[in-house]
């Protein structure tokens, strides 16, 4: 099971992102995006699994976060932060590497 929460300029997921599941995940980046923090956090920290889709739409919203000005700051356990690095979103957010 997947959770997905946004406040004060951070998203905190944890859990399992299959690409089938439903996790809101979408709809609170764009959240995450509309608020007037001039930068943000994705603590990703908690997630045991990040599918592909997940990894397009975390993309995506760092695109536009950083067409709106904003900084985005990725945090991530090693085997994710590896994934987003080779995925290449190092060039649209700054990825920190967090082991537990």
């Amino acid at each position: 099971m997947a959770n997905v929460k946004v406040q004060n300029g951070r998203l905190a997921a944890s859990g399992d992102f299959s690409a089938d599941a439903e996790t809101g995940f979408d709809r609170a980046c764009q959240e995450l995006l509309a608020g007037e923090e001039k930068s943000v956090v994705v603590d990703l920290t908690e997630v045991s699994y990040f599918s592909s889709t997940y990894v397009g739409l975390l993309a995506e919203m760092c695109l536009g976060a950083r067409s709106a000005g904003k900084a985005v700051k990725v945090r991530a356990g090693p085997k994710i932060a590896a994934l987003l690095r080779e995925a290449g979103l190092a060039a649209a957010a700054a990825i920190e590497e967090v082991r537990s």
